[in-house]
């Protein structure tokens, strides 16, 4: 009685806050920062490999604080921690207004670091808890949301770099990230439906206790611990190349191109990121995540090939920078799918929240290397290389699961 009276399932509003609340944490927070250090660096001579620690030290932060950051998410009040991991963020970009020395930003890269910490895990879990069917497609279009808002927002915030300076331009992208992540929250933001005496959406079709039961048999592979392992590694591996995002505008000086053609180059890559979070959310509902995931990392690593021969034409290097953008989807939307499709609903969270762990420390050794990689061969082309060895290896490992776990699936 109580779903006949709202025309409009609140899960969907539940979309709405994950849409904003990432769009801000990572479409924001992290996927502007780059944008921001192309002009810090151009103005104070830093070297892109120094102040690219940042992203090191703000995944390494994260995989420190994930685990009490989602506990607390769950434990306590929720839209209350969201207010204030959003304000550390906020803090940290409000800061670089008055930054001059190198280890500033590594007081904000700390902060950030925080920030981000548990959306990549409370979000589809949040999502899996409101939404009973279509739940690749839900996640997918959540997680899309980081694309889009760094697309929209890269542009205008190389305009205000040029007009008004990065310091200014700064200060903005702190508040207008924390506006967008907190109005949300505080307004809509449920952890169950049962917080708000709903049953959640598509619940008529898993009702009886025998769907439920199938279901689960379905989502849940039994697997041996070497091919857990080896999922994780996949998509690890998969993620790697996201740290070169960091570098594309960097990357499009290094051609010879301006910082607006940077912008540019960014924004093309945000809308890949869009796209191929889209793309594999929708078809893992229809062909499977495995199967979905091999044929996105086909497409990385083309699009590592345009970027290596970028140098002879701009619409090479807007081309891979797009096909690249998809590359975003390996560390977002990909791994809360291969979890639920290989442990089940019930039991893929505390896996998909070391999985987070092990992915920051690993990604924050790459954002290091990867610019300091320009920095002592003067060319990206090393990192590049690096990028499409560890795509197809990463497409191998993919595939041997697929194979393996049909195959369990089948006994």
């Amino acid at each position: 009685m109580v779903e006949k009276s709202h025309k409009i399932h609140y899960a969907w509003l539940i979309l709405v806050s994950a849409v904003a609340i990432l769009g801000g944490v990572v479409g924001i927070f992290v996927n502007c920062t780059s944008i921001l250090f192309s002009a810090i660096i151009q103005e104070l001579g830093f070297r892109s490999g120094d102040l690219s620690i940042f992203y090191t030290i703000r995944a390494l932060t994260q995989a420190a604080t994930v685990g009490i950051a989602t506990r607390l998410f769950f434990s306590k009040n929720p839209k209350i921690v969201m207010t204030c991991l959003a304000s550390f963020g906020a803090i940290a970009y409000i800061a670089m207004y008055f930054y001059s020395k190198l280890w500033q930003w590594y007081i904000s890269g700390i902060l950030v670091g925080i920030s981000m910490s548990c959306v990549m895990v409370v979000i589809p879990i949040i999502l899996n808890n409101w939404f009973k069917v279509k739940n690749g497609l839900v996640i997918g279009i959540a997680m899309a949301s980081s694309g889009l808002s760094g697309a929209i927002f890269n542009p205008i915030l190389s305009n205000m770099i040029i007009n008004i300076g990065w310091r200014k331009t700064a200060v903005f992208t702190g508040i207008i990230a924390f506006l967008i992540i907190v109005i949300p929250t505080v307004l809509i933001l449920s952890i169950t439906p049962e917080q708000k005496g709903l049953k959640p959406y598509g619940w008529e079709f898993i009702q009886s206790e025998e769907s439920t039961k199938a279901t689960k048999k379905s989502n849940a592979i039994n697997i041996p611990k070497n091919i857990a392992i080896m999922t994780t590694l996949s998509i690890i591996l998969a993620s790697i190349m996201t740290q070169f995002g960091n570098q594309l505008p960097i990357f499009a000086q290094s051609l010879g191109y301006t910082i607006s053609v940077g912008a540019t180059v960014a924004s093309l890559s945000m809308i890949g990121n869009v796209f191929g979070k889209l793309m594999i959310g929708a078809i893992s509902d229809k062909i499977g995540i495995l199967k979905a995931v091999n044929l996105n990392s086909i497409i990385i690593a083309i699009s590592m090939i345009l970027l290596l021969f970028s140098s002879s034409s701009p619409i090479i290097m807007y081309l891979g920078s797009l096909l690249m953008g998809l590359v975003f989807s390996m560390c977002t939307t990909v791994p809360p799918l291969v979890y639920i499709e290989v442990y089940g609903k019930d039991d893929y969270q505390y896996h998909l929240s070391r999985f987070q762990s092990y992915n920051s420390i690993i990604l924050a050794l790459a954002s290091s290397l990867l610019p300091y990689i320009y920095d002592f061969t003067g060319s990206f082309n090393g990192a590049l290389i690096l990028g499409f060895v560890l795509t197809i290896t990463s497409f191998v490992l993919f595939n041997i699961v697929r194979v393996k776990s049909e195959k369990l699936k089948n006994k």
